[in-house]
């Protein structure tokens, strides 16, 4: 039985009047007669007595009315649960990202500004490993990521954004002679004690040029550190050089530089969401963060 044909006859009982329940359904009164019409001829019993000045309900048309209203609630009660679900849903926007100063510098910008436009939009943030993010990314948990064109390379029904092309360079101390270059080979870390991110926490592009790095300098000496935090720590503490790009340390300490490393591969900073992302709003974020004007 047609739903709002049922409405329509709720709404008659109610009113007693076919041309105010016509004016309320928004539709014509012949429209009204027909509809009710229509349910008592499948019901196969008489819902109202009709005289030209008035319109009385039958006993077995109350019957109906108590068994159908409570429905009818209940209906438009699940309409409007579901319609609010899934505009929550749709106004959400779960980001992944793996924790660097860039992030840490700009991811808040970011929201803060978007959201001034789109004050509905609310964030869940996912601070994870690379591999971890991946993961998420596969399982639809996360609707963008933050991460390297390369590390997306091995991923499946994706979409990818561009958002910056950079190159490496070191980071060093301003009292290490290194630091008074204007560019650095891969073979000058020789005799330097040196300062990577693990695997699980680099970026397949950061473990190239350490690996690089690593199989060029006979004497060296290497510390590997499993996040970025405590990378930074021992930087600013003046234990030792590291390697990273602008998307990752995007301020140093007064203490630090960089120097461009001479190795050719750039690498690209990219957003990247689910092939059957649906959601208008990830898409609207991610223009955004493209058109955004870094420092």
């Amino acid at each position: 039985m047609d739903i709002k044909k049922l409405v329509t006859f709720i709404n008659l009982v109610e009113t007693r009047n076919f041309t105010r329940t016509a004016k309320a359904m928004h539709v014509t009164q012949p429209t009204v007669t027909h509809d009710i019409n229509t349910i008592e001829d499948e019901l196969g019993v008489k819902l109202f007595n009709r005289t030209k000045r008035y319109v009385n309900i039958t006993k077995n048309g109350e019957l109906f009315y108590q068994k159908m209203r409570p429905l009818i609630n209940s209906y438009y009660s699940a309409v409007q649960d579901i319609q609010g679900k899934d505009a929550y849903e749709s106004s959400q926007i779960t980001l992944g990202y793996s924790y660097s100063l860039f992030n840490d510098l700009y991811i808040p910008k970011w929201l803060k500004q978007f959201r001034e436009k789109h004050p509905q939009v609310r964030f869940m943030l996912e601070n994870l490993s690379h591999n971890d993010l991946k993961q998420q990314l596969s399982s639809n948990k996360l609707d963008l990521m933050i991460t390297t064109g390369r590390e997306a390379e091995d991923l499946t029904n994706i979409k990818t954004y561009l958002v910056e092309t950079e190159s490496f360079q070191a980071i060093i101390s301003r009292d290490n002679p290194l630091s008074k270059r204007t560019r650095l080979e891969i073979t000058d870390f020789n005799d330097q004690r040196m300062l990577f991110l693990d695997n699980n926490w680099a970026a397949s592009d950061l473990i190239n040029l350490q690996n690089k790095i690593i199989h060029s300098n006979k004497q060296i000496n290497v510390m590997y550190v499993n996040d970025l935090p405590s990378l930074n720590i021992l930087i600013k503490s003046g234990q030792g050089i590291t390697v990273g790009l602008y998307c990752i340390y995007a301020k140093l300490d007064k203490t630090l530089t960089y120097v461009p490393v001479n190795w050719k591969p750039t690498v690209d900073l990219v957003i990247i969401t689910p092939q059957n992302q649906h959601k208008r709003m990830v898409y609207e974020f991610i223009k955004f963060i493209q058109n955004f004007k870094f420092e």
